[in-house]
Parts: C-alpha cells; sequence; structure tokens
C-alpha cells in the first residue's frame, strides 16, 4: 500500500466516524464562510461536486446559488475515456446515481459549460495541505479537469479541518488549488 492509499484510508476512516450533530455543525459553518465569502458574491458561475456520505455537503451550496441566479455546473463522469466535465443544472431533481454511484446529470440533460474567470470551483479531497495540495479519492478525474481547464476565478478545495495537514506527497500531475475552506479556516 502506497503512502498515498494509507492516507486514503486512514481520513475516510475518520470522516466516516463523524457523527450527525458533528457532520451538521461543521457543513452549517463551512456553508456560511463560503456563501459569505467574496468570491461567492463575485462568480456568475458555481462548479461543484455533488456531495454523498460524511462528504462536505455541498447540496445547500447548491441550492443557494441557484437562488441567487448563479450558474451551477456539476460534473459528469466518462469513466471509459476517463473525462469528467461540467454540465449546467436547474435542479437537483436533474441528478441520477453514475460513476461510484456519484450523483451526476442524466445524458439527456447535459449542458456542457465550460470554466471562466467568473466560475468558482469547489474541488473535494480527501486530505489537503497548507500549501493548497490534495489527495483525492484517486480515480485522477479533477487533476485531468483542473490541467486542461482555460480559466476559474479561484479554484477551492473543501474539507473538515481535520483533513488539513502540514504536508503531503504531491506528485508533477496533481493541480494545487487557489484556497482551501474548512469549518474552521480558510487557506489562502
Amino acid at each position: 500500500m502506497t503512502e498515498k492509499q494509507k492516507l486514503r484510508k486512514l481520513f475516510m476512516d475518520m470522516r466516516d466516524h463523524m457523527t450527525e450533530e458533528d457532520l451538521q455543525h461543521k457543513n452549517q459553518l463551512i456553508y456560511e464562510k463560503l456563501v459569505h465569502s467574496t468570491l461567492y458574491h463575485q462568480c456568475k458561475s458555481i462548479f461543484t461536486y455533488v456531495s454523498m456520505g460524511n462528504e462536505v455537503d455541498t447540496k445547500k451550496i447548491i441550492n443557494q446559488g441557484l437562488m441567487n441566479g448563479k450558474i451551477i455546473g456539476v460534473p459528469k463522469v466518462y469513466p471509459k475515456k476517463k473525462e469528467m466535465i461540467f454540465s449546467k443544472i436547474e435542479s437537483l431533481d436533474e441528478l441520477v446515481p453514475g460513476h461510484f454511484n456519484v450523483l451526476e446529470p442524466r445524458e439527456e440533460c447535459i449542458q456542457l459549460l465550460e470554466s471562466n474567470q467568473d466560475t468558482l470551483l469547489l474541488v473535494p479531497g480527501l486530505i489537503f495541505d497548507k500549501n493548497k495540495n490534495r489527495i483525492g479519492y484517486g480515480g485522477g478525474y479533477y487533476d485531468r479537469y483542473l490541467a486542461t481547464i482555460k480559466g476559474a476565478l479561484k479554484i477551492i478545495g473543501v474539507g473538515y479541518d481535520f483533513q488539513l495537514i502540514d504536508c503531503i506527497p504531491s506528485d508533477p500531475y496533481d493541480v494545487p488549488l487557489d484556497a482551501i475552506v474548512t469549518d474552521k479556516q480558510w487557506i489562502k
């Protein structure tokens, strides 16, 4: 087992053992930090993962963004091509379980979006470090996507404070983030 695999398992176990009360409290703090931030108010579109399990809840952020007239894009994964795109949604009701059971737009609802300087991109991760690196789930979809985007207002890692450590091993293909938000702090 590689060092990254060991770290993934450790932090996934820690996240999976959070109480419902702790999850709700931390998710609310992260939600408030994001929706009250200058970055949120400046952006016209938000590209974000759709949370599942004990990931930081993005569904509330998605719904708030829709209410605020933001364009919301969520990932659609094509495993055979090892590719991920972002598709516009108008509602969480447009989503169905896809690759790894992650909610994604139904094929007939795909509306391809391209990021630009008005896009806030929220990125999941299992572990983050103070140098704005991340370890994801190991599929490489976000790293490949981030390496090809033409622009974004900010690329923000979203996680709980215990997921933030001093330094993680990084590979040449890893794309660093612009910022990280947790329930306790912003790393900019």
